[in-house]
């Protein structure tokens, strides 16, 4: 079965236990990282991943706490990677040629970048018993979520978003889902513009009550004292609810 590693579970701001959100997708052979925040190659090193052997990179939009390590990543694989798949939207791949361009990248002896619009295709990955699909979010401009689908079991990522019924009903039925958990109604109530790029936890718990689903919140936004211990609360009535932290491996089964 496949397994996640998280390397982040925070939001854009940082705290000194969680840093921005990002995984790692293993299945069979393949690695994907999930959205490339800074000190990448340092957290793969953690979890004992080699990241001279990553091939595979989905982006899921192009704001700078899910992009802007993937210089770094490029540049760590020197002499050492032959190629690298990216695969995003438009957007992310017009960004991310510039900055290989302005720190010249794009040739030896750095990996060739394969691009992939992953709304050219859809499912923009399927190999192996392993299907990817994208699926928009409402969060910024082309922003998507990941469904994965391996045999008969399929987990959804929303990755940053505003909470979208249409979204959920275009996943269908799935086992696992992971879903931006950015803070308790309460602070999005003090905060209302939360509201249209994000998910408070009251909302992800009125979906999630009676869906037979393995939630996994995250995403979290923790400037307030005990808001951790508050977004538990809000949650704890569900039955089942993975509450995650930095470099915590789980498996999909």
């Amino acid at each position: 079965m496949p397994k996640i590693i998280f390397l982040g579970t925070a939001c854009s701001i940082p705290t000194k236990e969680r840093d921005n959100t990002s995984f790692l997708f293993l299945y069979k052979k393949e690695i994907f990282l999930v959205d490339c925040p800074g000190s990448i190659v340092q957290k793969l090193m953690k979890v004992r991943i080699d990241y001279k052997k990553l091939k595979n990179v989905i982006i899921t939009h192009q704001h700078p706490d899910h992009i802007y390590g993937i210089v770094s990543l490029i540049h760590t694989q020197a002499h050492l990677n032959d190629f690298l798949h990216i695969f995003t939207n438009f957007e992310c791949i017009k960004i991310i040629k510039k900055l290989v361009k302005i720190f010249s990248l794009n040739k030896k002896p750095y990996p060739r970048i394969n691009y992939y619009n992953v709304f050219k295709t859809n499912p923009f990955y399927s190999k192996n018993r392993l299907k990817l699909e994208a699926i928009k979010n409402k969060h910024i401009k082309n922003s998507f979520g990941i469904k994965f689908t391996f045999g008969k079991k399929s987990l959804f990522y929303s990755s940053d978003t505003s909470f979208y019924p249409k979204m959920l009903k275009k996943v269908k039925e799935i086992d696992f889902l992971i879903h931006d958990c950015t803070a308790t109604s309460t602070y999005f109530k003090k905060h209302p513009q939360l509201y249209k790029m994000h998910t408070c936890a009251k909302d992800l718990k009125d979906y999630s009550e009676y869906k037979n689903i393995k939630l996994i919140p995250i995403h979290f936004l923790l400037l307030e004292k005990e808001e951790e211990k508050r977004i538990k609360k809000e949650l704890k009535d569900l039955k089942k609810v993975i509450f995650v932290k930095d470099f915590q491996k789980i498996s999909l089964q």
